[in-house]
């Protein structure tokens, strides 16, 4: 199945052209003010924009996000006059587009009613492999007590694989630690001057974990991550344990008969409860990567991205659009023929089937 990427953005002025309502390009900065766009891509005649009642939308740069009406045109200075002042003036880095039929709210509305209505029967396929960690911790015996249940991610809906990181040999530096590293950055310590590769250390944390050493790190001294700046200083304990490789194999797939999905109802969150029969024992840190699928959610950004097919979208939101400025647009028969499409082109991406329901 080919997955499709596209921004709200994108889909905006695919639809938009569909039905006719779509003018862009680029500002410029001769005479552009707060409160006039200097737009040489626009070629109609003095006041057509005004009259015509468009509609100016700053999608990317200077004023992204800004939505304004357009009170005057001056084909003469290729000025756009809107009608309250933006915080700053429209420059080059700014990108316009202009509706007069529907506003971009309108349109945004359209798209999101589209993607809500493909919410069940087209699902979008999603890798996590950084929100659960294997943990453990020691009773007052230094007895090791294994987790066996984590959340799993909200946005899941199904889950059909899980994998456990591959381990290595590594080292484990308990000390104060900054920050959140870089997986996979370099590691020097400033002392030993020892080398070895970021495998797990976050901000809160008291120790970072480190693979592929090249020396020996010692304690006291200061381990600093070459890619974020970040550091484990006053080291305490230099400990070789093991460290996370970074990688799934399919042979460290857990068998699907050691994991199941349980919730506590009405309003608990899902978890990944493991079998303690299988996993008897782990290594700390080891992450695990989660295959399966989640619904698309709505687009609040332009920068939002929608995994559905576009063109579905596109025609779906078309008979999504206000009735009334379909019919008083004459667009009636672009309306019916979309309709008639989706009729004809159901999207359906059901969950796979080895898949187990986490989100009813």
């Amino acid at each position: 199945m080919a997955l499709h990427s596209n921004t709200l953005q994108v889909l905006r002025h695919y639809l938009s052209s569909a039905v006719g309502d779509l003018l862009y390009g680029q500002c410029g900065t001769t005479g552009a003010t707060t409160s006039k766009i200097y737009a040489s891509f626009l070629h109609q005649a003095n006041d057509y924009y005004n009259q015509h009642h468009y509609e100016v939308y700053v999608y990317a740069g200077t004023n992204i996000g800004v939505t304004k009406r357009v009170t005057d045109w001056v084909l003469a200075d290729l000025l756009l006059t809107v009608h309250s002042v933006y915080a700053v003036a429209c420059d080059a880095t700014s990108y316009i587009e202009l509706h007069h039929i529907f506003t971009q709210d309108e349109l945004r509305k359209a798209i999101n009613l589209a993607i809500d209505s493909a919410a069940d029967s087209y699902l979008v396929p999603l890798v996590d492999a950084t929100t659960i960690k294997l943990t453990s911790t020691t009773d007052n015996l230094d007895n090791i007590i294994y987790t066996y249940e984590y959340d799993l991610p909200t946005t899941m809906t199904h889950l059909t694989r899980v994998t456990k990181e591959r381990g290595v040999s590594g080292v484990k530096l308990t000390g104060t630690v900054s920050g959140t590293f870089t997986a996979g950055e370099t590691i020097t310590g400033g002392t030993s001057e020892a080398t070895g590769e970021l495998s797990y250390g976050v901000d809160g944390g008291t120790y970072i974990r480190v693979r592929k050493v090249d020396g020996t790190f010692v304690v006291e001294e200061t381990a600093t991550g070459g890619t974020s700046e970040e550091t484990c200083s006053s080291i305490t304990a230099v400990e070789y344990e093991t460290a996370g490789q970074g990688v799934f194999y399919d042979e460290d797939e857990i068998d699907p008969r050691s994991w199941d999905i349980v919730k506590a109802y009405p309003s608990g969150t899902p978890s990944l409860k493991l079998n303690q029969s299988y996993f008897s024992s782990f290594d700390e840190d080891l992450y695990l990567r989660l295959e399966g699928q989640r619904r698309q959610p709505i687009l609040t950004a332009d920068t939002g991205i929608c995994y559905l097919p576009p063109n579905w979208v596109v025609q779906k939101a078309i008979t999504l659009l206000p009735q009334n400025k379909i019919q008083a647009n004459d667009l009636a028969k672009t309306y019916t023929r979309a309709y008639d499409w989706c009729e004809r082109h159901p999207i359906r991406n059901w969950p796979d089937p080895r898949a187990r329901k986490v989100i009813e």
